[in-house]
């Protein structure tokens, strides 16, 4: 007993709130384990073509990991990018294929006779060339392994992975789908029939509903795809994640901390992870035996340290984007800062990944700029037209303007997490902070002062922060006030 306690507690904390890998600790079970099961039931019932779309960031490698897990069976993962092509989707998996981390099973309900061959022996490379049509009986009983599998892999095609996946715990996922040009995603989904045919399912992972479109227009397919949509975290599904692994530790973390972290984390369960560890490894500790009962190590304003530290430690590669943006093509001929106005409107308050025009006028209607200042509708509506080129042109992909719905979306949920916290704050400050540089910092310079939502104002040290917000005003205004011509910061 006294062995495993001390176990315990030199169990490092990165273990415990996991930013890389699987979370173990602070696994938490979304809408109460809704998505878990809907996978689960879909791989259950073979041949499905399962499309998890989302986000990046929001748990889909996590989800099919842990149902995996649960299931006995090995994940076999492709990882997609812009220069692959079908073919070579074959070549990669067949390539992941290591015949010693799985073993031999027949999937429940499949019909024996579906794969081409006879499949006996033992799961290896010598195996698979007799399972398949194309290999069976060209090869010599003295190749060894390295041979077969050298002469297998020089000619890659899915005929090749329906045994392994068959007749062994492998599943095949393929990751970033979304990278893959269309072209090449419709001849997967081609292909991808046999595999349905054999009563294969297929778990691919991506952040758009493209694949779901094409998916969806190939007449073979049809009622034999799962489409499993991972949205942004709810607030109370992301508090989970900090409570238990605050409690594993023996720390408390009252609502009010906890509904901080949620809510500055923009949808993304990794920043709460980044986050707690921040919190909890902030004064050197390392173990769990160093925090353990350390309830100071949780207030309001660590927590908007921890944050900060967060968006520039981990996502400080966004910053030149960030400049990109704000500054827009041709700055100095620009009439108006429509550009800067468009992202911050992202930045404020109630957090939104999309803002229709509609709403993205009312929100820069309530900066407090001067009227010749302000950019009419036109000037907007001319920025968000060239704003896919722009970006295009720069290799960024973070909005996304859709001209038929009106709607502008923030593509990439961490950069707004960024944006919201590469300055330091406290958590439920005004945003002033992010753009005090900027021409539209007069907007703020009245709301310095701390403004708790309603469901934080239990918060006990309003005066310490009130105090921390003053100086900053000062700093603040004494910047503004030295400025002749706005940079940008």
């Amino acid at each position: 007993m006294d062995h495993d306690i001390r176990l315990a507690d030199t169990e490092e904390l990165t273990a415990v709130f996991r930013t890389v890998g699987q979370p173990t600790v602070t696994y938490v079970e979304r809408e109460s384990g809704a998505l878990e099961r809907e996978l689960d039931g879909a791989l259950s019932e073979n041949g499905q073509l399962c499309l998890i779309c989302g986000p990046s960031k929001t748990g889909k490698s996590t989800l099919y990991r842990e149902v995996l897990r649960r299931r006995g069976e090995v994940a076999l993962v492709v990882r997609c990018d812009r220069r692959l092509t079908a073919e070579y989707v074959w070549l990669r998996a067949l390539e992941e294929v290591d015949f010693e981390r799985v073993e031999s099973r027949t999937r429940t309900g499949s019909t024996a006779g579906a794969v081409e061959g006879e499949v006996s022996g033992k799961l290896g490379w010598g195996w698979l060339a007799e399972a398949t049509a194309r290999f069976k009986g060209s090869l010599q009983h003295s190749n060894s392994e390295a041979d077969v599998k050298k002469r297998v892999l020089a000619a890659p095609g899915s005929d090749l992975l329906i045994p392994i996946l068959k007749y062994s715990n492998y599943r095949l996922i393929v990751e970033d789908f979304h990278y893959l040009a269309d072209d090449e995603k419709i001849i997967l989904f081609e292909q991808w029939k046999r595999f349905t045919d054999n009563e294969i399912s297929v778990v691919v992972l991506g952040t758009t509903h493209r694949a779901v479109d094409i998916a969806n227009s190939n007449k073979d397919l049809v009622g034999r795809i799962t489409q499993i949509n991972i949205g942004h975290w709810s607030d109370v599904d992301l508090m989970k994640v900090a409570v238990k692994g605050f409690e594993y530790l023996n720390i408390k973390i009252d609502d009010v901390c906890a509904k901080n972290i949620a809510h500055e984390a923009v949808g993304l369960p990794i920043i709460v992870q980044q986050t707690c560890l921040s919190l909890v490894t902030s004064d050197g500790s390392k173990f769990r035996c160093d925090v353990r009962g350390k309830n100071s190590l949780i207030d309001t304003g660590k927590i908007g340290v921890a944050l900060n530290n967060v968006a520039t430690k981990r996502y400080g590669q966004f910053e030149d984007s960030y400049t990109t943006l704000v500054k827009g093509p041709r700055e100095r001929a620009r009439k108006y800062k429509t550009y800067e106005l468009v992202l911050g409107s992202f930045a404020l308050d109630p957090i939104k990944f999309s803002l229709h025009k509609s709403e993205l006028l009312a929100r820069i209607a309530k900066i407090q700029i001067p009227d010749d200042e302000r950019p009419p509708e036109p000037s907007v509506k001319s920025t968000l037209s060239a704003l896919t080129q722009f970006q295009q042109n720069r290799g960024l992909e973070l909005l996304e303007w859709r001209p038929k719905q009106q709607m502008l979306h923030m593509t990439e949920p961490a950069f707004l997490f960024y944006v919201r916290w590469r300055l330091p704050r406290a958590p439920g400050t005004s945003l002033a902070e992010l753009f005090s540089k900027l021409d539209f910092f007069k907007v703020f310079k009245d709301s310095l002062r701390i403004k708790m939502s309603p469901s934080y104002r239990e918060i006990s040290d309003v005066n310490v922060q009130g105090e921390q917000v003053n100086s900053l005003e000062e700093t603040l205004s004494s910047e503004y006030s030295s400025i002749t011509e706005p940079k940008l910061s």
